[in-house]
């Protein structure tokens, strides 16, 4: 080839690349746009709304979960403002010692409360994580991961240390009958604090209105109650809490390699394989999940082609995430190829959002990629 015909080759490649690194950029916030719009329509559905998006084993799950967290939180609550009463109503600490009746949900599902986009996320991506460890073969709360112990018998005090606490915290994500389960002091911190208030002003109504406590008694018991819940919550021990810190350890000793990943994937340790990417990505793990998560499928490899990860592991980990999630044999082919043919640069520049403050995400999608309103990137 001469030097003329090369030049043109060069000059084809340099204006080829934006055409593909905008294109997927457009992917890209099209797979943050989705995330968002899954949680908005979660939440119309699980409340009644005109929307139908989850299955009937979505709804019931998360119902379940709602219903759990609300009972827990508001059996704490009582436990505290009875305290605080000491003697001075009798039938009214015995009132508040009565479970029996809850006090808070049906309070709570009349209003908008409950909607709150952070705790329908943190719900939703419960449910979503406890089916797709259960396609990959992960179907029991006692089951310990071969690269768990693999982790244990490195002879790493630390990492052991840190592993333990993640296998702990991975108990919580079921309830007695293996469903999934969601502790309130595993939910993050903004929506753990928005929903302890929510069913202490529940509480308040009923205090007031049905029991004659005065306004600023109720207030003061509740404040109490509340500071001493959200004083124990601690954001280092929630389950995902422990995942970062423990894939954090692992990047800081270079233990992060394309292995790892498929086997935390392959024995459905969902939390360490998002903690995980999100390590050697540099992206916050919400953020991966949302990847794992995208309905399309495209913005995992992005982000493993971003990481440059080798192509046997990351068709693999397409492949047993496709299967799990009952894709079409086509449609994870098609997946394989966009990783094949996209480049690392692109890739990176693809998920260079997603490294950034997730609030400004939002607010790009908010606002329209390029500034033309929300529709021109769906």
């Amino acid at each position: 080839m001469n030097e003329a015909m090369m030049g043109l080759d060069d000059e084809r490649q340099d204006w080829e690349r934006p055409a593909a690194t905008a294109r997927w950029l457009v992917d890209a916030a099209r797979a943050l746009d989705s995330a968002d719009d899954r949680v908005g329509r979660a939440a119309s559905d699980l409340f009644h709304d005109a929307a139908v998006n989850l299955s009937d084993q979505h709804r019931a799950q998360i119902g379940q979960l709602v219903r759990a967290l609300i009972g827990a939180i508001e059996d704490e609550l009582r436990i505290r403002v009875a305290r605080a009463l000491g003697d001075e109503r009798p039938e009214l600490t015995v009132a508040l010692g009565s479970s029996g009746v809850a006090i808070a949900l049906p309070l709570l599902e009349r209003t908008r409360l409950l909607r709150e986009p952070g705790l329908v996320a943190a719900m939703l991506r419960r449910v979503d994580e406890h089916r797709l460890a259960i396609m990959l073969g992960r179907d029991s709360p006692y089951h310990v991961a071969d690269l768990a112990q693999r982790l244990l018998d490195l002879g790493d005090a630390e990492i052991a240390e840190a592993t333990m606490a993640l296998l702990i915290a991975e108990s919580r994500r079921y309830d007695q009958f293996g469903d999934p389960a969601l502790a309130h002091g595993d939910l993050p911190a903004g929506p753990h604090r928005q929903l302890l208030w929510a069913v202490a002003a529940a509480l308040r109504h009923w205090l007031v209105r049905q029991q004659a406590v005065p306004d600023s008694q109720a207030d003061l018991m509740l404040a109490g109650a509340v500071g001493g819940l959200l004083a124990d919550h601690d954001d280092a021990d929630t389950l995902e809490g422990r995942a970062g810190a423990l894939a954090a350890l692992l990047g800081r000793k270079q233990l992060i390699d394309d292995q790892l990943l498929a086997d935390a994937l392959e024995e459905g340790w969902l939390a360490l394989f998002t903690a995980a990417i999100a390590e050697r990505a540099g992206i916050d793990a919400a953020g991966v999940w949302s990847m794992i998560a995208d309905p399309a499928g495209m913005m995992l490899g992005t982000v493993l082609r971003a990481i440059d990860c080798s192509r046997e592991a990351a068709v693999t980990m397409l492949w047993r995430i496709g299967s799990a999630e009952g894709a079409e044999e086509d449609v994870i082919v098609a997946r394989a190829e966009a990783f094949d043919a996209l480049g690392q640069h692109d890739a990176a520049e693809a998920v260079l959002i997603w490294r950034l403050d997730p609030n400004y995400r939002r607010a790009v999608i908010e606002i329209g990629e390029g500034g033309s309103g929300r529709r021109s990137i769906r």
